[in-house]
């Protein structure tokens, strides 16, 4: 498996701004802090992205961990779920963690996909964790121990749960996998299926094929969808307690209620939003790429 240098991890605490002692030597000593704390800032500073998908001129999203590195931190962007993952995930093995990562079916209008997206399964003190920095806003934000039934409180107002049972859509139902699911913190509101996933080790070679139609397929929401997306950490740096999200033509927060603080009209805005929000920075030669596909902001001329 790849990792990366002393050099690389320094660039990308740098980028992160993380601070304190060595994470290569604090990994050893007190692994599952080091672990929150990585995510946290990761998750606040690398956003969630369709951004190359639309902005670039061949539209094609590459896995390997070096193009990662130079894209998210010599380039500061994100990805969205195999490249943000494949990338921690060579982060965490580069500082001596022991994980692997795995598929999931995504939850979409009541039924789940086919594999579709990626996640880790870190090992501490015999204790795995399911650990996802691309699930976008409803992710969970910090490790989360594959025990069924666990609650857990993730970005105000939204509550996180693991269980480990079948699907509907199992024909043997003495299947297991764990379900991700969520729901706002207030009573009587539903728990909603956000993903599955097992514990069997998927290959480079297996993401490499679910990659290829994730970012080609015309139905694909990434392909249909230009999206940003990252956390908001409170002063300290302590604590994710909101998001902020550039959805199609309009930028979001949520910190407990839902808040639209801008709606896009034009190219120009969307990419001045993108700094602005996300500290992207959008090439002209990149947003002339955008040009003529239906995911392009154009002004909306006058009424007949």
């Amino acid at each position: 498996m790849a990792t990366y240098s002393d050099e690389q991890l320094a660039r990308y605490f740098a980028h992160i701004g993380y601070q304190g002692r060595s994470a290569r030597q604090a990994a050893g000593e007190d692994a599952l802090e080091v672990l929150t704390t990585l995510q946290r800032l990761h998750l606040a500073r690398v956003p969630f992205e369709s951004l190359t998908l639309h902005y670039s001129r061949h539209r094609l999203l590459s896995l390997d961990p070096a193009a990662l590195f130079d894209k998210i931190v010599g380039n500061s962007r994100g990805g969205y779920c195999m490249e943000v993952n494949t990338f921690f995930a060579t982060v965490l093995r580069s500082l001596g963690f022991t994980l692997i990562s795995v598929g999931g079916r995504v939850r979409v209008a009541d039924q789940y996909t086919g594999w579709s997206h990626m996640a880790n399964l870190v090992t501490i003190n015999n204790t795995r964790y399911l650990v996802d920095v691309g699930f976008g806003s409803n992710g969970p934000p910090h490790p989360v121990p594959l025990v069924d039934g666990h609650e857990f409180v993730g970005i105000a107002p939204v509550r996180g749960r693991l269980q480990h049972r079948a699907l509907e859509e199992h024909t043997d139902p003495n299947q297991r996998v764990w379900v991700y699911s969520t729901r706002d913190d207030a009573e009587g509101e539903p728990w909603r299926d956000q993903y599955a996933f097992v514990e069997l080790e998927f290959l480079p070679a297996d993401f490499e094929v679910m990659n290829l139609h994730t970012m080609t397929a015309p139905q694909s929401y990434f392909v249909q969808t230009v999206l940003c997306m990252r956390t908001l950490l409170d002063e300290r740096a302590q604590t994710a307690h909101g998001v902020v999200i550039l959805h199609k033509d309009y930028v979001k927060t949520r910190v407990g209620a839902v808040e639209t603080i801008e709606t896009l009209e034009t190219e120009e805005q969307r990419v001045r939003a993108l700094d602005q929000y996300f500290k992207v920075v959008i090439t002209p030669d990149e947003q002339k790429a955008i040009c003529g596909l239906a995911s392009e902001l154009r002004p909306k001329g006058p009424s007949p």
